[in-house]
């Protein structure tokens, strides 16, 4: 499952901060205990995949996501890890955690460009915009949010980013919700979409949640 519109976002430039971990000790990009995404080979997540429509849940699935070995480099030196999980949210990206340890990049595959996955905010505010236009006519506009206070989910401190996609008519279309707690990596994923036979009301259209995780 992948959400049903991907855009590439232009980064806004936002303040950093310390990971919402309660042990965190600073940042460490990809790796140790304060990772904002752990990047180690092997690293394992487990999840709970639930599907809707506008109505009610129409099916429940296990989840599982593994870092791999493949690599990615991109032009500017930047190597990206693989994900192993199929026809999961992750199915064939490649993520990388900026230095900084306050944004996650993702790559749909070898042949996209990336784009940002998660970063942390030092205040509420727009992370970035980005555009669709297949559909010369009517394109679709992509804002994405992120939330400085944190949350719990699943018994884990999370922070949250939300991503609204709107279209020429500002009606909204999707809405991706995602939940990280650094030093354990994405908690939860709700993906929002609009009923057109129930005036484009939002309804749940899918969402993972974490279970377990091996994390080395």
């Amino acid at each position: 499952m992948r959400r049903l519109i991907v855009f590439f976002l232009i980064v806004a430039s936002v303040s950093a901060i310390v990971s919402c971990n309660k042990n965190s000790s600073g940042p460490n990009a990809g790796h140790g205990p304060n990772a904002l995404f752990p990047l180690t080979a092997g690293d394992t997540w487990y999840y709970h995949d639930s599907t809707f429509n506008d109505t009610m849940l129409t099916g429940f699935t296990p989840d599982t996501v593994t870092i791999n070995s493949q690599r990615l480099t991109d032009n500017a030196g930047n190597v990206y890890v693989g994900v192993t999980n199929p026809r999961g949210w992750f199915d064939g990206s490649y993520i990388l955690v900026d230095p900084g340890n306050t944004t996650v990049y993702e790559v749909d595959s070898p042949a996209f460009s990336p784009y940002v996955f998660f970063q942390a905010v030092g205040q509420d505010g727009v992370i970035g915009t980005g555009a669709d236009y297949s559909n010369p006519g009517c394109p679709l506009q992509s804002i994405q949010y992120g939330y400085a206070t944190p949350v719990t989910v699943a018994g884990y401190s999370c922070l949250k980013n939300a991503e609204v996609i709107s279209d020429c008519n500002n009606v909204i279309r999707e809405e991706v919700i995602s939940y990280l707690s650094p030093g354990v990596g994405v908690v939860r994923i709700e993906d929002y979409v609009s009923d057109s036979t129930s005036g484009n009301k939002l309804y749940e259209d899918y969402s993972q949640t974490l279970t377990n995780k091996v994390l080395h």
